[in-house]
């Protein structure tokens, strides 16, 4: 049989268009559309990639079908960490003012500093009453996307909730605002969101709509069918295992069908109908009807198959674009809840389900994804999470958990009638403070209430015995107050000797006020600089693409904060000491949204970024050769492939490791090592001959790493092993290893340190170990990182690491010890990596899109995608960065200092008639 659907019929992950034959309809759609065009204040608060970003954006096409203005906040563009709450709410206000197209009616800036003398939420209230109100005569809905991004912000935002509750309040003495509503979007509870206690009266959830957006049922989901119409004529049939293996969770329907469709020689051959008897018609009827059985069994072994090999089975190597990870992240994020939140779910997996108390711990079940609430009870979402989060894991993860995990085992098991598990003295001193404000289950309530209980008869009498120590305690009370009388006399000897070293303080403080002055002179111009670049990126990222004259504005303001920073940096070298970058970060965007309308990026700006088609789905792993002249890339088709900058392949051959997970050049450039699925490493020369191979790891390689001088080879694996090789002169690897024990679980990561005297490995619980080449664990690190790299620096030696929830740590590379961390943008971050010289951090979400930052945790530009990004790689001069995509684009993307970023600009802007004479200005 020859099939011939295309892949891309389904979508893993991303906003879906309006026109796409996959989107799904639901009741929710209908829901969010009658409520806000009746007028209602809506919110659809839900676990990620549920499709709450496809369901805005048909409501938003339908409801301007109707003639209803809509404006579309992501609320995370306007940061978070850092931000002032005067920069938050301007920043709304201007992308209102955009979205509107307000701009020929008020200068905003004016106006908001005209408005200086009222709070930031009460100049946004007057501006949706004076302004908007009054120059929109249709019927206004405002959408907030990410609306959960407030619970980072250095304030409370309930004054934003208090203002969406008080346009709807208005409206009984102004019908004006009977024309304005709102829609929240996020993931996150009202409980979250509202973070003052006494906040019910001004939340606009308690008059607000709140719209259930569930998973695909079989009627619902009849569009995604039509994809596998191709492969099966019982298309309706697999949906509907699909759709019981996935629950309907959109993500993960769309990623198996879209796996179905990439893996139909897992569909088991039909058996050879009966052999024809002489019987009939009747036989014939009955042939037929097992014929149709077998139909419907093969089409269940089918998708079962697919799920056990493509999703369940070694799934953290599999999982791409991340959707599993995230929720692990989350079920397992440590907070004072996660005892409880554990033990709430293993009973869930015990009992099958339980009822809904609105407790925190199961709305963070709920919110993770994994249990969704069906009639009257909560259960697990589907049989896909079910099989990866099982019972083990959460025993496991319980288990290294507490500190008395072993005693309160073996005293359940006793029916807790063994008392002598339970703790006493240190113990459970120890166990207590563990306890301190955590939320446990009932079994940790009552085994730590049995022990003290076991110790109460003697700490009463122990209080007998402090009752007569009580009298002998007063006595020596009044020898101390004789002792402090003569202190007190000491005291005033000691005040004379402070006055005169205060004197010889305020002639150094004279020494340094010109310092300080200058000092103060510094920071006031950085703040205007940083002001005046975040204004010109506000103006850009809230026009829409075609807008050019706007973001020639844009880009003539981003110049001017441009050269004043340039003027204020003259003599620093290093990124790192910029007192201000957002005027890199507005240049940068500015000219990637101009370099997006294709006739200007033909005739007047340089390539700044080409991408190729490289794999057939996802690329995982890619890697620039050191000579800085070719780059290798490896996907999960198998195939290892080298290419030029300009895109054209050198090179190319299949590995035989069923998936490369990971390819990376040896220190002189010469060869290439790959990480394969099926447990093996193999040597490659540039040509494609292998030249050796090593099967020392249990389970998918997940890392390797070369030392400097290409002496060792270390590698990680899937199965909580990490080992190092020594190379010979062909290069051969010996066949013995050093192994690393002790991981929990999966390795993420392993690499050598840029000397090559240690390496450090990444585990799948977050740990940051520290081994020397003996194999020897030198230290854990305090933190639960998800990506770890090196600075090439030699002189500042540093290495960074990254968390979950996207904060960046900062280390001494001799000492190991934490120096500076700082917050990035990312959510759900997933990696990090220094550039070759040490002066920029890139990390990854699930966003698509790449940021990079200075040491200091300034963000000096940022990358956007068309795909999820799986891998990032530095160019060996630091100029250039290689990023792999889920789909199987490579995209080669410039990375530029001020001084290009400002003349590439004034170039630009220089051949626009209508700019010239101002910008020669600025540029000269």
């Amino acid at each position: 049989m020859k099939f011939t659907t295309k892949p891309s019929y389904y979508q893993v992950g991303g906003s879906l268009t309006n026109n796409a034959p996959n989107y799904v309809k639901r009741q929710a759609d209908d829901d969010l559309y009658n409520g806000l065009k009746a007028g209602e204040f809506c919110y659809v608060l839900n676990s990620r990639q549920m499709g709450k970003s496809s369901l805005q954006v048909r409501t938003i096409q339908r409801l301007r079908n109707e003639g209803i203005a809509c404006a579309a906040i992501d609320i995370s563009e306007i940061g978070n960490r850092g931000v002032t709450p005067e920069q938050w709410y301007a920043g709304l206000l201007r992308i209102l003012e955009n979205n509107f197209n307000l701009s020929d009616i008020v200068n905003v800036r004016t106006w908001w500093r005209d408005r200086n003398f009222l709070t930031p939420v009460q100049r946004l209230s007057e501006f949706i009453e004076t302004v908007l109100l009054p120059n929109i005569s249709s019927n206004i809905v405002i959408f907030i996307d990410e609306i959960d991004s407030i619970l980072a912000l250095d304030f409370p935002a309930d004054d934003f909730l208090a203002l969406i509750r008080s346009c709807y309040n208005k409206r009984a003495n102004n019908s004006e605002f009977d024309r304005l509503t709102w829609a929240l979007l996020g993931v996150a509870s009202p409980t979250d969101l509202c973070r003052k206690q006494n906040a019910s009266s001004n939340t606009p959830f308690n008059i607000g709509k709140a719209i259930e957006l569930t998973g695909f049922d079989e009627t619902e989901a009849q569009p995604l069918a039509a994809g596998l119409a191709e492969l099966t004529d019982k298309s309706g049939e697999v949906l509907r295992e699909v759709l019981y293996w996935t629950g309907g969770q959109p993500f993960l329907t769309q990623k198996l069908c879209k796996l179905l469709l990439e893996n139909p020689q897992l569909m088991p051959n039909l058996p050879p109908p009966a052999a024809r008897g002489q019987g009939g018609e009747e036989d014939a009827a009955a042939r037929c009807q097992e014929g149709e059985k077998d139909k419907i069994n093969t089409s269940k072994a089918w998708v079962e198959e697919v799920v056990r090999l493509k999703i369940v089975e070694n799934w953290e190597s599999q999982d791409v674009p991340e959707h599993l990870s995230t929720i692990r992240d989350r079920l397992f994020k440590e907070n004072q809840r996660i005892v409880r939140r554990l033990g709430l779910y293993q009973q869930i997996l015990e009992q099958t389900e339980i009822v809904p108390d609105g407790s925190a711990e199961q709305m963070e079940l709920r919110l993770s994804g994994l249990i969704v609430k069906r009639g009257e009870k909560l259960t697990i979402s589907n049989p896909i999470y079910q099989a990866v989060f099982n019972k083990e894991l959460i025993e496991e993860k319980l288990e290294k958990l507490s500190p008395y995990s072993e005693a309160i085992k073996l005293w359940l098991n006793s029916s807790c009638e063994d008392d002598s598990q339970l703790l006493q003295g240190d113990d459970l001193q120890s166990a207590l403070v563990w306890a301190a404000e955590k939320s446990l289950r009932n079994e940790d309530f009552q085994f730590l209430t049995a022990s003290q209980k076991v110790i109460l008869s003697a700490q009463n009498q122990l209080l007998r015995s402090a009752t007569l120590e009580t009298k002998k305690a007063v006595c020596d009370a009044e020898k101390a107050w004789i002792e402090a009388d003569s202190a007190k006399q000491k005291a005033k000897q000691w005040i004379g000797i402070g006055s005169a070293v205060l004197a010889a303080s305020l002639l150094a403080a004279i020494g340094f006020s010109t310092l300080a002055y200058q000092r103060f002179k510094l920071a006031q111009a950085s703040i205007e600089i940083e002001q005046n670049g975040s204004d010109a990126l506000l103006l850009a990222v809230s026009q829409k693409t075609e807008n050019s004259e706007a973001l020639s504005e844009a880009l003539l303001r981003a110049i001017a904060s441009g050269k004043k920073l340039k003027t204020l940096v003259e003599n620093k070298h290093k990124l790192e000491q910029y007192p201000a970058t957002r005027p890199l970060l507005a240049l940068q965007i500015i000219l990637d949204k101009i370099s997006e309308q294709q006739p200007i990026k033909e005739s007047l700006l340089s390539q700044r970024k080409m991408n190729w088609q490289a794999h057939v789905g996802a690329v995982t792993s890619i890697s620039f050769s050191p000579d800085r002249q070719i780059l290798a890339t490896a996907g999960i088709d198998g195939r290892v492939r080298i290419w030029n900058f300009s895109g054209q392949k050198i090179a190319e051959w299949k590995a035989g490791q069923q998936s490369v997970n990971m390819v990376n050049f040896s220190p002189d450039g010469k060869f290439l090592a790959t990480a394969g699925r099926d447990s093996t490493v193999k040597l490659w020369n540039l040509s494609g001959k292998n030249i050796s191979q090593v099967k020392g790891i249990q389970g998918s390689v997940t890392s390797i790493s070369f030392s400097p001088e290409g002496k060792f080879l270390a590698a990680a694996g899937i199965d909580s092993s990490a080992a190092i090789w020594k190379l010979s002169k062909l290069p051969k690897l010996i066949s013995s290893s050093l192994k690393l024990p002790g991981h929990n679980g999966l390795v993420r990561s392993v690499n050598f340190s840029p000397n090559g005297d240690f390496i450090t490995t990444l585990d799948g619980k977050s740990t940051v170990r520290i081994w020397n080449l003996s194999g020897q664990l030198k230290k854990t690190l305090p933190v639960q990182a998800i990506g770890i790299s090196f600075s090439p620096d030699q002189q500042q030696p540093r290495f960074a690491t990254v968390t979950l929830n996207g904060k960046v740590g900062l280390w001494n590379l001799s000492e190991k010890k934490l120096i500076n961390e700082f917050q990035t943008l990312h959510f759900d971050a997933k990696s990090i990596s220094f550039s070759p010289d040490g002066e920029r951090l890139a990390t990854v979400g699930i966003d698509k899109t790449v940021r990079l930052w200075n040491l200091a945790g300034r963000q000096v530009a940022q990358f956007e995608f068309e795909e999820n990004v799986v891998s990032v790689g530095w160019s060996r001069d630091g100029k250039q960065i290689a990023v792999a995509g889920s789909n199987g684009t490579v995209w080669l993307r410039q990375v530029e200092g001020l001084e290009e970023l400002l003349k590439q600009s004034c170039n630009f802007l220089s051949s626009q008639p209508k700019y010239f004479t101002r910008v020669s200005t600025i540029c000269n």
